[in-house]
């Protein structure tokens, strides 16, 4: 199965996640991640990251939880090897 075709329920199942149903703050994805904010905003920093939702106006930063679950998977290898994201089929 390809990572695309993962529906956001396969996905939460995958990582265990139970979901919010609404668009995440930074530092609920770091949490979530288990990193700090700022290795989240320097993955924003230099397009790394998860797509992220900025509203014109605003400083806030927003995440959709399948974006982040799919970025999370996006790097899923298995074997040391491997380039992040050869490893998609699971």
């Amino acid at each position: 199965m390809q990572a695309d075709t993962l529906t956001f329920e396969q996905l939460c199942e995958l990582f265990n996640y139970t979901p919010k149903n609404r668009p995440l703050s930074t530092d609920e994805v770091a949490e979530f991640l288990g990193v700090r904010r700022n290795t989240l905003e320097q993955h924003r920093l230099n397009g790394t990251g998860p797509r992220y939702f900025q509203p014109k106006g605003t400083r806030k930063v927003w995440y959709l939880e399948r974006d982040m679950l799919l970025w999370l998977l996006s790097g899923a290898r298995t074997s040391t090897s491997q380039q992040p994201g050869d490893a998609l089929c699971i």
